[in-house]
This record gives C-alpha cells, sequence and structure tokens, in this order.
C-alpha cells in the first residue's frame, strides 16, 4: 500500500468538495426562491417543505457512518467504494427538488421526496470522501495537507457559485424554460459532482486496500478485516472525550456561520441602511475565508492541529464580539468579519484533521476501525444548526419586535437588536467552542503519532 501522499493527491484532493459545495449550493441559494416565486407555493407551504427536508436530514445525519462502517466492505474498498457505487443516482432524483409536477399535494410530496432520498445517497460519498483522510494520510502533517486543500477547493466554490450559479441556471433557461432552470442546473452540477468523486477516488487508487467478508478460509478469522462492530462505534463515541468536546464546539461554530449568512441581509438593510453592500461583504468574505482555509496548513507545520483549531475559534469569535462595538460603522465590521472569515477558513480546514485524530483513538481504543462512523459525526452538529439557525434567528426576531412591513426610520434599538443577531451571538457562541476545545480535546501531536504506529503494529502482527 502506498504510504506518502502523491503529487495528485497534494494538489488536487478537494475537487470533489468543490464540485459538491457547487451542487449543494443550488438548494441553500435558490430552494426557498423556486418554491415561492417559481412553484408559487404559499408561505405556510414553503416552511412546511423545508422544515421537513431539514428535520429529516438532520435525523439521518449520525447514520451515514455507521454503515460505512457496520456493513460488508464493497469491491474497491471500505470507503473508497462509496464515493462511485450509488452516486451517480443523486443527479436524476435531485433535479426533482426544483421541478412542479402537476398541482394540489402531488408536486408538494414529490419535491420532499426528492430533497430527503438525494440527501440521503449524497452523504454516504460525503462522509466517505472525509473518512478516507486518515486512511490515506498517515502522519498528522499528511492528514492536515489533505484537510487543508479539501477546504480551499471547499470555499473557492463558493466564491465561483456566486458568478456563476444564476448565470449558468439563466443560460439554461433557454433550453428547458424557465420554470425548469434550477432543475437543469440542479443536474448538470449534480453530474459535475459525480465527475468530483471519481477524481477522488482515482487519486486514492492504492492508498485502501480492498476488504471482503469473504477471505479465504486459509486466512486466521482474527486477520480477516469485516465490519465494524456496533459495541466499538459506541465505545468509539462515549468514551472518546475529545470527540464529545470537538462535536459540540463543532455545533458552536456552525450556529455562528449559519446565522451571520441568514442576517448579513438584514443587517446591510436596516443598520449599514445600504443593501447592495452584501455583494461586497461576501465577497471579500469568501476570499479570506479561502485565504485562511489555505494557509491553515503552513500554520500547522508550526503548531498542533489543536493549537490552531483553538486559537481560530478565538480569532474568529472575538472578531465577531469586537464588531459589535463598531456596529453602526458598516466598513470597519465589513473588516473585521473578514478577518473572523479568516479564522473560520483556518477552522474549517483543520476539522477534518482533529475528526482523524479521535478516529486514531477510537480505533486503539478498540482495536476495530470506525473512522466512517467517527467522521461521520462531523455532520451531525452542521446538521443541527441548520435546524437551530431558523429557530433562532426568528426567535429573537420575534423578541425585539422586527417587523418587515415596518417603514420610515429605523429604531436605535432595533438596529442593536439586529447588529446583536448578527455579530454578538456568533462571536459569543464561538468564543464558547474555543473554550470547550481547550479544556476538551485532551490529545497532543505526540499522542496521535505514538497510537499510530501502536495502530500499525498491530495490524502487522
Amino acid at each position: 500500500m502506498k504510504k506518502e501522499l502523491s503529487k495528485g493527491l497534494k494538489r488536487f484532493y478537494g475537487i470533489g468538495d468543490l464540485c459538491f459545495t457547487l451542487m449543494s449550493q443550488v438548494q441553500d441559494v435558490f430552494f426557498n426562491f423556486f418554491l415561492t416565486n417559481i412553484a408559487l407555493f404559499s408561505l405556510g407551504t414553503t416552511t412546511l417543505i423545508t422544515t421537513i427536508t431539514t428535520v429529516v436530514d438532520a435525523a439521518f445525519s449520525w447514520i451515514y457512518g455507521a454503515i460505512i462502517n457496520g456493513t460488508k466492505p464493497m469491491r474497491w474498498g471500505r470507503y473508497r467504494s462509496w464515493l462511485v457505487v450509488f452516486t451517480w443516482i443523486v443527479p436524476f432524483i435531485y433535479t426533482f427538488k426544483f421541478i412542479k409536477v402537476g398541482e394540489g399535494i402531488l408536486p408538494i410530496i414529490i419535491i420532499i421526496a426528492a430533497g430527503i432520498i438525494s440527501s440521503f445517497i449524497w452523504n454516504f460519498p460525503y462522509v466517505a470522501n472525509m473518512s478516507i483522510i486518515p486512511v490515506v494520510g498517515k502522519t498528522p502533517s499528511a492528514r492536515m495537507q489533505l484537510s487543508s486543500t479539501r477546504a480551499v477547493y471547499s470555499r473557492a466554490s463558493s466564491i465561483l457559485f456566486s458568478y456563476m450559479g444564476l448565470p449558468l441556471a439563466d443560460f439554461l433557461s433557454n433550453f428547458v424554460g424557465e420554470s425548469y432552470k434550477f432543475g437543469a442546473l440542479a443536474f448538470v452540477l449534480g453530474i459535475l459532482m459525480v465527475i468530483g468523486y471519481f477524481i477522488h477516488f482515482k487519486l486514492t487508487e492504492g492508498y485502501e486496500e480492498p476488504l471482503y467478508d469473504d477471505t479465504p478460509s486459509s486466512v486466521p478469522s482474527s486477520k480477516k478485516k469485516t465490519r465494524t462492530s456496533g459495541k466499538s462505534m459506541l465505545k468509539g463515541l462515549f468514551q472518546n472525550g475529545p470527540l464529545l468536546s470537538l462535536i459540540v464546539a463543532e455545533m458552536t461554530r456552525w450556529v455562528a456561520n449559519f446565522v451571520i449568512l441568514g442576517c448579513a441581509i438584514y443587517y446591510f438593510q436596516y443598520v449599514a441602511g445600504d443593501s447592495s453592500m452584501l455583494t461586497t461583504y461576501l465577497l471579500i468574505a469568501n476570499i479570506f475565508c479561502m485565504i485562511g482555509a489555505f494557509a491553515s496548513k503552513y500554520f500547522a507545520k508550526k503548531m498542533s492541529s489543536k493549537f490552531l483549531f483553538f486559537s481560530s475559534f478565538i480569532l474568529m469569535g472575538g472578531m465577531l464580539s469586537i464588531a459589535r462595538l463598531f456596529y453602526n460603522m458598516p466598513w470597519i465590521v465589513i473588516i473585521l468579519m473578514a478577518i473572523a472569515q479568516f479564522g473560520f477558513g483556518c477552522i474549517y480546514s483543520t476539522s477534518p484533521a482533529m475528526f482523524a485524530d479521535t478516529a486514531i483513538l477510537a480505533e486503539w481504543k478498540t482495536g476495530e476501525d470506525s473512522s466512517a462512523w467517527i467522521m461521520g459525526l462531523g455532520n451531525v452538529p452542521l446538521k443541527i444548526a441548520l435546524v437551530l439557525r431558523g429557530l433562532i434567528i426568528n426567535g429573537i426576531f420575534a423578541i425585539i419586535g422586527f417587523s418587515a412591513t415596518e417603514t420610515g426610520q429605523v429604531s436605535t434599538t432595533l438596529k442593536v437588536g439586529i447588529s446583536n443577531i448578527f455579530l454578538l451571538i456568533p462571536g459569543v457562541a464561538v468564543l464558547i467552542g474555543g473554550v470547550i476545545i481547550l479544556f476538551g480535546f485532551k490529545l497532543t501531536k505526540q499522542q496521535i503519532e505514538e497510537m499510530s504506529k501502536d495502530i500499525e503494529s498491530r495490524r502487522l502482527n
């Protein structure tokens, strides 16, 4: 089996993430607009559809890694196989999330079903793609290299989509019509996602041994590599303090991220008084986020992943909290938010490496590989945060008495309330996450290296 990272992996491991993010942003950016402006559903029906699809997605978020580790490995290995086996189905189902078929309850059922089924299928390659990082990366520096490259591609896709998403949809409308342009966009970018993960499948060839349950009988049963037991997966979670602290800290930064995204338009419209500044803010923030993701692999050479992770939480939380002090000076807010997004880019880049470290701890303790289960748990805080986003934003808007129908001068109370949601609450949340990492993630780089050597020795013996 290959040990060192190839040049292809160092440069291109992340193409799949770029393509996946392009595909998923169709729903993030256009789904609500499709439901209200093209499908012409009422706000109540729109809320029902988005809530059901989001909650069901969150409810299943823990299961993907468990299935990957708990079932018989397929032809090309436990993890690589999931990058290609079912991925091709996604574009054909995902498309119907953006097409209204018929009238009455039928289109509602089809859209909800398409949303649930497509996300259920694509989460398997998404989790497998992260899970293969500790398999391919044999050292902390190699895992950080893969995590950072992956994060750079993913962040770059956000910038790319902001420029090409709507223009591509409008171009496709020339062939399929205005009503089907987002469905066509979902299909095209879904195909691109399939190609992207196939590139990852080829890049990782030779790094993961093909695994089968039907190993020849001449091989001792103790040496056969089979499915991971449920007991080991549970032990790998509940007897893994660093993992538990990591999951909670991750939830704080995802909640902060989604609340910021959801409130940005309100800040620039009601506080800054210029909604056109939103585009400038998003561009600058995404660029700084990408730079942070790129720079993190160089920072990791000078410090441990834990210290980089903790420092990035403090940087992001600190900048957001300071920005609140200057809430009525939008350009200063944009500058401070850009620095905060630099920290978020470092967090985003370092996170898979942190989860990979806890996967090594779990295998060292249990003697069984549960990488997909552990890495897949990184999906849980993200999905929960998506559900919490709406509850937090709408709940606090209700408290401060926000009303979109209000006209005239915006009161200072309303400006302060919106600034608190946009800046202070996310800042405090991320600072709490940093404290949790500092005191809860008790794994050192030296310990991880020693565990990795011990695990490798067990496999050889």
